[in-house]
């Protein structure tokens, strides 16, 4: 049975294989300026993936690194603008070096990962908000200031918030959500002055597409860092 990361990972790999067809179709049509406009947004699946992966696997940034730098060195033997740089090292320092790249991917692709990463609260709460244990719920993702998303089950339907705990030393307003260009397209939408999703939970068999859009906005448009943020959930009842 697949984590919620790996299906996470996975319909984010799915929307950059379409990406990079329809970039690659478009420049093939001529139509840059929509080959740039997908190229933007495949850009930022790609950072959303880096952090998922790096999430997944400890040394997934270490061994992207290492092959980045085979692929450079690779490059370089290749052109002959380089060449006569490197005659005088030979080919088996070069061979070496790659060898020794690929000896670390492998010993990184082999260390054992620890699962703690898959927990479980999210599905926990939206489950028992679909059944009618709890009214509603904080997911706080971001810190200074604290951006949560709050969770309300009106009718059919689950209502996600974007708001924010006020501070006392700064006045955020104005400037958190912006204009909401980053927040539309995800489908939310301004009302009362309040950023809104709805989902109809008479479609809702997992928490998978909810999470994705969450992945989404913490990932893409709050730029969460788990160095600094503290996500956490909160219930209010």
């Amino acid at each position: 049975m697949k984590s919620d990361l790996e299906e996470l990972i996975e319909a984010y790999e799915i929307e950059k294989v379409e990406l990079e067809k329809q970039i690659s179709e478009y420049v093939e049509e001529g139509d840059y300026i929509y080959a740039h406009y997908h190229n933007k947004a495949l850009r930022k699946i790609n950072k959303t993936l880096d952090i998922l992966k790096d999430i997944q696997h400890p040394f997934y940034r270490l061994i992207s690194e290492e092959k980045t730098k085979a692929r450079n060195m690779t490059k370089m033997l290749t052109r002959e603008e380089y060449k006569k740089y490197f005659d005088h090292l030979g080919t088996d320092f070069f061979a070496e070096r790659l060898q020794e790249g690929e000896n670390k991917i492998l010993e990184w692709q082999r260390a054992p990962v620890s699962q703690t990463y898959d927990s479980q609260e999210i599905d926990d709460a939206l489950f028992r908000l679909v059944k009618g244990v709890v009214s509603n719920f904080k997911l706080y993702f971001k810190s200074r200031p604290d951006i949560y998303a709050r969770f309300t089950l009106k009718d059919h339907t689950i209502e996600i918030t974007l708001l924010y705990d006020e501070d006392p030393y700064y006045d955020h307003h104005g400037w958190i959500f912006g204009d909401g260009k980053e927040i539309k397209p995800l489908g939310f939408i301004l009302k009362d002055e309040q950023w809104i999703y709805q989902y109809h939970f008479d479609k809702f068999k997992d928490a998978l597409e909810i999470k994705i859009l969450l992945a989404r906005l913490i990932y893409d448009v709050f730029n969460y860092d788990r160095r600094f943020d503290s996500a956490r959930i909160v219930y209010d009842d």
